[in-house]
C-alpha cells in the first residue's frame, strides 16, 4: 500500500507539506508547479502576513529542515512578508535531499481523469477506484505529457484564477478585452510597481483586507507623490467598507482594518471613497494606455477615466482540471461540497476562530481525489494555513485507513521524551 503513487499538484506550502508527510509514510510523491515553488505568494510577496511564523508551519517541516545546520529558523512572532516566507521557508523545503527530482516546476497540469473511465461511468462507485488516473500535464515550452498516480491531491490554489469586476459576478462590459490591463492582484507601490501608479489616476475596486491594504499604501504613496489620486468603490452601502473584528487578536490586520476604514471616513481629493458604486463597463483605451469605466450608483451609470485600475474582488477556483471527474461542488463557494457545508454554516467571518472540519469534509465522490488548502474553501475568503496544516493529516488518516496517524504528534511526543 505505501507504494502508491501521489500526484500533488502546487508547490505552495499546502503542497509542499504534503509532499513531505507522504515521504515520511513511504508514499511515492510527485509535485506539479505550474510557475516556481510558492508561485502564489510570490505574486504578493510585498505583502505582510497578518499570523506569526509559528502559525504557518508544520511540526516535520522545520524538523527536517534542522538537520541542515545552515537553516536559519524565523522567530516565532516573527511576521514575514511573502516573499521571506518563500525565501525563508518553502525554497529551502523545495531544497530537501528527500524532494530531489519530486518537484517539476514550470509544468501546468491541465487535464486530470480515470484512465479508460468518462466522468459519468461507474457513478458514485468504489469502482473508479480500480482505475489509475491520467494527468496531462504541458511545460512553459509546449512540450505536453501523460502522468499516471493512484491519488492526487489538489493544493494549486486560487490566487491564478482572479472573479470578474461586473455586477453579478460576469464580467463588466469591455471587462474581457480589457482583462490584460487590469491589476487582479495587489501591485508593489513601494518597489517593482510604483512607477506604474506614482501620479497617476487609479481606479481601486472591492472591500476586504487585499483592498484594504492598496488603499493604505496609496496614502504613503500620495505623501511622496502628490500628483496620485485614487478613487475607492465599494458595492456595499455601509461606511465602514472593512468590518473590524472585535478584540482582533492579530494586530497587524486590526491595524490595516482602522487605517483602511478612517481613509475612507475622511474622503478627500487625493482619496475620495464611494459606496454603494460597481463597474458597469470598462474600455481600454490603446490611444493613451487609459481606461474609460462606467460607474454605476442605481439607476444613474457616470463614465469617468482612469490612468489604472485594481480589482481586488476575490479569487475563485479552476475547476477545469477535474471536469472529467465526479467532484461534488458547493453552489455557492464552489468549493467541495463537504467542507463547503460546514463553512456556510459558520457562525463568524474571524479565520482564527475556525476548527478543522474534520477528515470526512475531504472525501469526493471521486475516490482518492482531494483537494486541500486554499482551494478547498473556493471563494470562501477565510482559509487559514493552519488549517491547511491540518487537513494534510486528515486526508493520510484516509488515505492510510489509520485514523490516529499523525507525524506532528509523533515528533512532538518524541521530542517529549528526550527531554
Amino acid at each position: 500500500m505505501k507504494n502508491k503513487k501521489i500526484a500533488i499538484i502546487g508547490a505552495g506550502p499546502i503542497g509542499l507539506e504534503t509532499a513531505l508527510y507522504g515521504l515520511q509514510l513511504g508514499y511515492d510523491v510527485t509535485v506539479f508547479e505550474k510557475g516556481r515553488v510558492g508561485e502564489n505568494i510570490r505574486k504578493w510577496g510585498h505583502v505582510t502576513l497578518f499570523s506569526p511564523w509559528e502559525m504557518n508551519h508544520s511540526i516535520l517541516g522545520p524538523r527536517l529542515l534542522k538537520t541542515n545546520s545552515t537553516w536559519q529558523e524565523p522567530a516565532a512572532q516573527a511576521l514575514l512578508t511573502g516573499r521571506e516566507f518563500v525565501a525563508s521557508y518553502l525554497e529551502p523545503l523545495a531544497d530537501l535531499q528527500c524532494l530531489s527530482g519530486k518537484i517539476h516546476t514550470q509544468t501546468e497540469v491541465v487535464h486530470i481523469a480515470r484512465g479508460g473511465l468518462l466522468k459519468g461511468e461507474h457513478i458514485g462507485s468504489q469502482e473508479r477506484g480500480d482505475h489509475l488516473f491520467r494527468i496531462l500535464t504541458r511545460t512553459t515550452d509546449g512540450a505536453e505529457t501523460y502522468h499516471s498516480a493512484d491519488i492526487v491531491i489538489d493544493t494549486s490554489g486560487v490566487y491564478g484564477t482572479p472573479n470578474w469586476l461586473g455586477t453579478g459576478g460576469i464580467p463588466a462590459l469591455g471587462e474581457t478585452q480589457s482583462q490584460a490591463f487590469i491589476d487582479y492582484h495587489l501591485p508593489d507601490l513601494y518597489g517593482k510597481d510604483r512607477e506604474r501608479f506614482a501620479g497617476k489616476k487609479t481606479l481601486l475596486v472591492g472591500a476586504g483586507y487585499s483592498a484594504a491594504t492598496a488603499v493604505c499604501d496609496f496614502e504613503n504613496l500620495i505623501r511622496e507623490e502628490p500628483e496620485t489620486s485614487l478613487l475607492w468603490i465599494v458595492k456595499s452601502s455601509g461606511k465602514q467598507p472593512v468590518p473590524p473584528i472585535a478584540d482582533d487578536p492579530l494586530a497587524g490586520r486590526s491595524s490595516l482594518t482602522r487605517q483602511a476604514n478612517q481613509i475612507a471616513a475622511a474622503n478627500n481629493d487625493r482619496i475620495r471613497f464611494l459606496s454603494s458604486t460597481t463597474v458597469d463597463s470598462i474600455y481600454y483605451r490603446h490611444a493613451d494606455n487609459s481606461f474609460e469605466v462606467g460607474l454605476r450608483q442605481g439607476d444613474k451609470v457616470e463614465m469617468q477615466t482612469f490612468d489604472r485600475v485594481i480589482a481586488t474582488v476575490g479569487f475563485g477556483p479552476d475547476n477545469s482540471l477535474y471536469r472529467e471527474l465526479q467532484v461534488h461542488e458547493c453552489y455557492a463557494s464552489r468549493g467541495p461540497m463537504k467542507l463547503a457545508a460546514t463553512l456556510l454554516g459558520a457562525s463568524t467571518t474571524d479565520c482564527m476562530t475556525q476548527e478543522s472540519a474534520g477528515a470526512d469534509s475531504l472525501k469526493n465522490p471521486e475516490p482518492d481525489f482531494y483537494i486541500l488548502g486554499n482551494k478547498s474553501y473556493g471563494r470562501n475568503p477565510t482559509f487559514l494555513l493552519r488549517i491547511g496544516l491540518q487537513q494534510i493529516v486528515e486526508v493520510f488518516a484516509l488515505i492510510t485507513g489509520d485514523s490516529i496517524v499523525d507525524l506532528n504528534s509523533r515528533l512532538v511526543q518524541q521530542a517529549e521524551q528526550q527531554v
